[in-house]
Protein backbone atom coordinates (compact mmCIF):
# COMPACT_ATOMS: atom_id res chain seq x y z
CA UNK A 1 0.00 0.00 0.00
CA UNK A 2 3.06 2.48 0.89
CA UNK A 3 4.24 1.46 -2.79
CA UNK A 4 1.26 2.58 -4.23
CA UNK A 5 0.98 5.53 -2.78
CA UNK A 6 4.49 6.53 -3.53
CA UNK A 7 3.46 5.65 -7.37
CA UNK A 8 0.46 7.41 -7.44
CA UNK A 9 2.29 10.33 -6.03
CA UNK A 10 5.38 10.22 -8.26
CA UNK A 11 2.75 9.85 -11.39
CA UNK A 12 0.78 13.11 -10.14
CA UNK A 13 4.47 14.68 -9.88
CA UNK A 14 5.30 14.10 -13.54
CA UNK A 15 1.67 14.92 -14.62
CA UNK A 16 1.39 18.32 -12.97
CA UNK A 17 4.83 18.78 -14.44
CA UNK A 18 3.92 17.96 -17.66
CA UNK A 19 0.43 20.12 -17.58
CA UNK A 20 2.63 23.06 -16.16
CA UNK A 21 5.16 22.12 -19.28
CA UNK A 22 1.95 22.25 -21.87
CA UNK A 23 0.52 25.33 -20.60
CA UNK A 24 3.38 27.48 -20.37
CA UNK A 25 4.51 26.32 -23.93
CA UNK A 26 1.15 27.70 -24.83
CA UNK A 27 0.96 30.88 -23.49
CA UNK A 28 4.38 30.99 -24.89
CA UNK A 29 3.38 30.26 -28.44
CA UNK A 30 0.28 32.78 -28.26
CA UNK A 31 3.07 35.24 -26.94
CA UNK A 32 4.52 34.94 -30.31
CA UNK A 33 1.19 34.88 -31.77
CA UNK A 34 0.43 38.32 -30.86
CA UNK A 35 4.52 39.26 -31.76
CA UNK A 36 3.88 37.96 -35.04
CA UNK A 37 0.60 39.61 -35.73
CA UNK A 38 1.91 43.22 -34.12
CA UNK A 39 5.15 43.12 -35.76
CA UNK A 40 4.49 41.49 -39.10
CA UNK A 41 7.89 39.76 -38.86
CA UNK A 42 8.90 36.95 -41.12
CA UNK A 43 9.83 34.78 -37.76
CA UNK A 44 7.72 31.64 -37.08
CA UNK A 45 6.46 29.84 -33.97
CA UNK A 46 9.32 27.90 -32.13
CA UNK A 47 8.58 25.20 -29.29
CA UNK A 48 10.48 23.76 -26.62
CA UNK A 49 8.90 20.86 -26.09
CA UNK A 50 8.95 17.69 -28.71
CA UNK A 51 5.78 16.70 -28.09
CA UNK A 52 3.51 15.75 -31.11
CA UNK A 53 0.42 17.78 -30.62
CA UNK A 54 2.69 21.22 -30.00
CA UNK A 55 4.24 20.56 -32.69
CA UNK A 56 2.04 19.95 -34.83
CA UNK A 57 -0.11 23.03 -33.11
CA UNK A 58 3.30 25.18 -34.09
CA UNK A 59 3.25 23.49 -37.61
CA UNK A 60 0.10 24.75 -38.40
CA UNK A 61 0.61 28.38 -37.38
CA UNK A 62 3.53 28.70 -38.89
CA UNK A 63 1.91 27.37 -42.37
CA UNK A 64 -1.32 29.53 -41.88
CA UNK A 65 1.40 32.43 -41.41
CA UNK A 66 3.08 31.42 -44.57
CA UNK A 67 0.32 31.12 -46.48
CA UNK A 68 -0.64 35.39 -45.32
CA UNK A 69 2.77 36.31 -46.13
CA UNK A 70 2.33 34.32 -49.61
CA UNK A 71 -0.95 36.13 -50.18
CA UNK A 72 0.18 39.66 -48.82
CA UNK A 73 2.98 39.76 -51.32
CA UNK A 74 0.59 38.27 -54.49
CA UNK A 75 -1.68 41.51 -53.07
CA UNK A 76 0.92 43.80 -52.88
CA UNK A 77 2.12 43.00 -56.57
CA UNK A 78 -1.18 43.35 -57.95
CA UNK A 79 -1.60 46.69 -56.46
CA UNK A 80 1.45 47.53 -58.09
CA UNK A 81 0.58 46.10 -61.25
CA UNK A 82 -2.90 48.39 -61.08
CA UNK A 83 -0.80 51.34 -60.77
CA UNK A 84 1.62 50.70 -63.64
CA UNK A 85 -1.36 49.92 -65.43
CA UNK A 86 -3.38 52.93 -64.67
CA UNK A 87 -0.48 54.98 -65.64
CA UNK A 88 -0.06 53.29 -69.10
CA UNK A 89 -3.82 53.21 -69.87
CA UNK A 90 -3.56 57.32 -69.08
CA UNK A 91 -0.90 58.08 -71.03
CA UNK A 92 -1.83 55.72 -74.26
CA UNK A 93 -5.39 57.68 -73.64
CA UNK A 94 -4.24 60.99 -73.56
CA UNK A 95 -1.84 60.76 -76.55
CA UNK A 96 -4.68 60.12 -79.67
CA UNK A 97 -7.19 62.81 -77.25
CA UNK A 98 -4.61 65.80 -77.21
CA UNK A 99 -3.90 64.92 -80.99
CA UNK A 100 -7.60 64.65 -81.57
CA UNK A 101 -8.57 67.64 -79.58
CA UNK A 102 -5.55 69.65 -81.84
CA UNK A 103 -7.16 68.70 -85.20
CA UNK A 104 -10.35 69.82 -83.98
CA UNK A 105 -9.69 72.67 -83.40
CA UNK A 106 -7.50 73.46 -86.30
CA UNK A 107 -10.10 72.26 -88.13
CA UNK A 108 -12.74 74.52 -86.64
CA UNK A 109 -10.58 77.75 -87.95
CA UNK A 110 -9.49 76.32 -91.13
CA UNK A 111 -11.41 77.72 -93.90
CA UNK A 112 -10.07 76.06 -96.85
CA UNK A 113 -11.47 73.20 -98.19
CA UNK A 114 -8.60 71.05 -98.79
CA UNK A 115 -7.22 71.47 -95.88
CA UNK A 116 -10.19 71.18 -93.98
CA UNK A 117 -10.76 67.45 -95.52
CA UNK A 118 -7.18 66.63 -94.58
CA UNK A 119 -7.97 67.50 -90.71
CA UNK A 120 -11.07 65.60 -90.75
CA UNK A 121 -9.83 62.39 -92.01
CA UNK A 122 -7.04 62.73 -89.52
CA UNK A 123 -9.66 63.37 -87.00
CA UNK A 124 -11.14 60.48 -88.09
CA UNK A 125 -8.39 58.05 -88.18
CA UNK A 126 -7.32 59.25 -84.20
CA UNK A 127 -11.35 58.62 -83.49
CA UNK A 128 -10.69 55.01 -85.10
CA UNK A 129 -7.61 54.54 -82.85
CA UNK A 130 -8.91 56.10 -79.53
CA UNK A 131 -11.67 53.38 -80.11
CA UNK A 132 -9.72 50.26 -80.73
CA UNK A 133 -7.50 51.19 -77.61
CA UNK A 134 -10.40 51.30 -75.35
CA UNK A 135 -11.66 47.96 -76.70
CA UNK A 136 -8.17 46.43 -76.26
CA UNK A 137 -8.44 47.35 -72.52
CA UNK A 138 -12.22 46.27 -72.35
CA UNK A 139 -11.57 42.91 -74.07
CA UNK A 140 -8.41 42.99 -71.44
CA UNK A 141 -10.39 43.55 -68.64
CA UNK A 142 -13.16 41.08 -69.02
CA UNK A 143 -10.67 38.13 -69.97
CA UNK A 144 -9.00 38.98 -66.47
CA UNK A 145 -12.75 37.16 -65.00
CA UNK A 146 -12.41 33.71 -64.71
CA UNK A 147 -16.33 33.48 -64.64
CA UNK A 148 -16.34 35.16 -68.03
CA UNK A 149 -17.28 32.68 -70.60
CA UNK A 150 -16.65 32.05 -73.91
CA UNK A 151 -18.67 30.06 -76.47
CA UNK A 152 -17.17 27.64 -78.51
CA UNK A 153 -18.96 26.02 -82.07
CA UNK A 154 -18.09 24.22 -84.69
CA UNK A 155 -16.29 26.72 -87.15
CA UNK A 156 -14.65 26.81 -90.66
CA UNK A 157 -11.12 27.92 -89.63
CA UNK A 158 -10.28 28.62 -93.14
CA UNK A 159 -13.43 30.63 -93.57
CA UNK A 160 -12.35 33.01 -90.55
CA UNK A 161 -8.71 33.08 -91.84
CA UNK A 162 -9.79 34.55 -95.25
CA UNK A 163 -12.23 37.10 -93.95
CA UNK A 164 -9.48 38.47 -91.67
CA UNK A 165 -6.54 38.78 -94.43
CA UNK A 166 -9.49 40.37 -96.60
CA UNK A 167 -10.02 42.79 -93.91
CA UNK A 168 -6.63 44.30 -93.85
CA UNK A 169 -6.61 44.38 -97.91
CA UNK A 170 -7.30 48.11 -98.17
CA UNK A 171 -4.98 49.27 -95.29
CA UNK A 172 -2.40 47.03 -96.69
CA UNK A 173 -2.65 48.83 -99.56
CA UNK A 174 -2.29 52.27 -98.19
CA UNK A 175 0.63 51.30 -96.20
CA UNK A 176 2.08 49.89 -99.70
CA UNK A 177 2.56 46.62 -97.83
CA UNK A 178 2.85 43.18 -99.93
CA UNK A 179 2.50 40.27 -98.04
CA UNK A 180 3.68 37.22 -98.71
CA UNK A 181 0.81 34.47 -98.78
CA UNK A 182 0.87 30.73 -98.66
CA UNK A 183 -2.85 29.51 -97.27
CA UNK A 184 -4.45 26.40 -97.87
CA UNK A 185 -8.21 27.07 -98.97
CA UNK A 186 -9.43 23.83 -97.65
CA UNK A 187 -12.48 23.88 -95.23
CA UNK A 188 -11.37 22.70 -91.58
CA UNK A 189 -13.78 22.26 -89.05
CA UNK A 190 -12.40 23.73 -85.62
CA UNK A 191 -14.34 24.01 -82.18
CA UNK A 192 -13.67 27.62 -81.52
CA UNK A 193 -15.17 30.89 -81.46
CA UNK A 194 -15.20 33.11 -85.02
CA UNK A 195 -15.13 36.51 -82.74
CA UNK A 196 -12.36 35.32 -81.15
CA UNK A 197 -10.33 33.43 -83.89
CA UNK A 198 -10.19 36.85 -85.96
CA UNK A 199 -9.72 38.98 -82.64
CA UNK A 200 -6.43 36.98 -82.13
CA UNK A 201 -5.44 37.20 -86.25
CA UNK A 202 -6.30 40.54 -85.92
CA UNK A 203 -4.55 41.74 -83.46
CA UNK A 204 -1.32 39.09 -84.83
CA UNK A 205 -1.57 41.47 -88.08
CA UNK A 206 -1.79 44.46 -86.18
CA UNK A 207 1.38 43.60 -84.10
CA UNK A 208 3.46 42.86 -87.28
CA UNK A 209 2.52 45.74 -89.09
CA UNK A 210 3.04 48.37 -86.32
CA UNK A 211 6.58 46.21 -85.12
CA UNK A 212 7.80 45.50 -88.25
CA UNK A 213 10.02 46.95 -91.32
CA UNK A 214 6.91 46.76 -93.57
CA UNK A 215 7.57 42.67 -94.83
CA UNK A 216 5.05 40.65 -93.63
CA UNK A 217 4.66 36.69 -94.68
CA UNK A 218 1.83 34.32 -93.51
CA UNK A 219 1.61 30.65 -93.52
CA UNK A 220 -1.58 28.52 -92.82
CA UNK A 221 -1.76 25.30 -92.95
CA UNK A 222 -4.32 22.60 -92.69
CA UNK A 223 -2.52 19.35 -91.04
CA UNK A 224 -3.77 15.94 -89.69
CA UNK A 225 -4.19 16.81 -86.50
CA UNK A 226 -5.42 20.80 -86.83
CA UNK A 227 -4.79 24.11 -88.15
CA UNK A 228 -1.45 26.21 -87.84
CA UNK A 229 -1.23 29.93 -89.04
CA UNK A 230 2.07 31.58 -88.98
CA UNK A 231 2.76 35.45 -89.02
CA UNK A 232 5.89 36.55 -89.78
CA UNK A 233 7.79 40.12 -90.24
CA UNK A 234 11.24 41.51 -90.54
CA UNK A 235 12.34 43.65 -87.75
CA UNK A 236 13.46 47.20 -87.69
CA UNK A 237 16.70 47.96 -87.53
CA UNK A 238 19.18 48.09 -84.41
CA UNK A 239 15.55 47.21 -82.28
CA UNK A 240 16.13 43.89 -80.04
CA UNK A 241 13.32 41.92 -79.63
CA UNK A 242 12.73 40.40 -76.44
CA UNK A 243 11.01 37.62 -77.48
CA UNK A 244 10.47 35.96 -74.10
CA UNK A 245 8.45 39.26 -73.18
CA UNK A 246 5.84 39.92 -76.59
CA UNK A 247 2.97 38.65 -74.03
CA UNK A 248 3.30 40.47 -71.37
CA UNK A 249 0.61 43.25 -70.86
CA UNK A 250 1.33 47.06 -71.84
CA UNK A 251 5.35 45.59 -73.06
CA UNK A 252 5.64 48.11 -76.53
CA UNK A 253 8.85 47.29 -78.73
CA UNK A 254 11.00 50.53 -79.06
CA UNK A 255 9.42 50.83 -82.82
CA UNK A 256 5.53 51.53 -81.15
CA UNK A 257 6.63 53.69 -78.42
CA UNK A 258 5.38 56.21 -79.96
CA UNK A 259 2.42 54.00 -81.51
CA UNK A 260 -1.02 54.41 -80.36
CA UNK A 261 -0.87 51.05 -79.28
CA UNK A 262 -1.95 49.93 -75.87
CA UNK A 263 0.50 47.36 -75.34
CA UNK A 264 -2.05 44.31 -75.01
CA UNK A 265 -2.38 42.91 -78.47
CA UNK A 266 -1.19 39.96 -78.16
CA UNK A 267 -1.84 39.45 -74.18
CA UNK A 268 -5.22 39.10 -75.61
CA UNK A 269 -4.49 37.50 -78.44
CA UNK A 270 -2.78 34.76 -76.33
CA UNK A 271 -4.98 34.81 -73.44
CA UNK A 272 -8.31 34.27 -75.85
CA UNK A 273 -6.18 31.17 -77.57
CA UNK A 274 -5.55 29.64 -74.29
CA UNK A 275 -9.55 29.72 -73.49
CA UNK A 276 -10.49 28.31 -76.56
CA UNK A 277 -7.98 25.55 -75.97
CA UNK A 278 -5.35 26.51 -78.33
CA UNK A 279 -1.62 27.28 -78.31
CA UNK A 280 -0.05 29.95 -79.22
CA UNK A 281 4.17 31.15 -79.44
CA UNK A 282 6.57 33.90 -80.52
CA UNK A 283 10.08 33.22 -81.77
CA UNK A 284 13.08 34.43 -83.49
CA UNK A 285 13.78 33.32 -86.90
CA UNK A 286 16.92 33.99 -89.19
CA UNK A 287 16.81 37.79 -88.02
CA UNK A 288 12.77 37.26 -88.59
CA UNK A 289 10.19 37.73 -85.92
CA UNK A 290 6.94 35.69 -85.71
CA UNK A 291 4.08 34.43 -84.27
CA UNK A 292 2.96 30.55 -84.56
CA UNK A 293 -1.04 29.70 -83.70
CA UNK A 294 -2.23 26.08 -83.34
CA UNK A 295 -5.88 24.44 -83.22
CA UNK A 296 -6.19 21.11 -82.48
CA UNK A 297 -8.90 19.12 -84.21
CA UNK A 298 -12.05 17.38 -82.59
CA UNK A 299 -11.03 19.07 -79.01
CA UNK A 300 -13.66 19.54 -76.38
CA UNK A 301 -15.27 22.64 -75.16
CA UNK A 302 -13.96 24.12 -72.92
CA UNK A 303 -13.57 28.03 -71.17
Amino acid sequence: MEWFCVLAGLAFVIVSVKYGLYRQQIRNICRQIDFLWMEKTNKRIQTNLCNKEILKLAGQVNRMADRQEEESISIRKKERQLKEALTNISHDIRTPLTSLKGFFELYTEEEDTEKKEYYQRVIRERTEELTMLLEELFTYTKLQNETYEIVLEQQDFTKLVLDTLFSFYEQWKEMGISPKLHVEEGPAMVLCNDMGVKRILTNVLRNAMVHGDGTIEIVYEILPRGVLFQCYNGCVAGEDVEVERVFERFYKGDSARGESSSGLGLAIARELALRMEGRMEAKMEKGRFFVEIGFDFNKKAGV
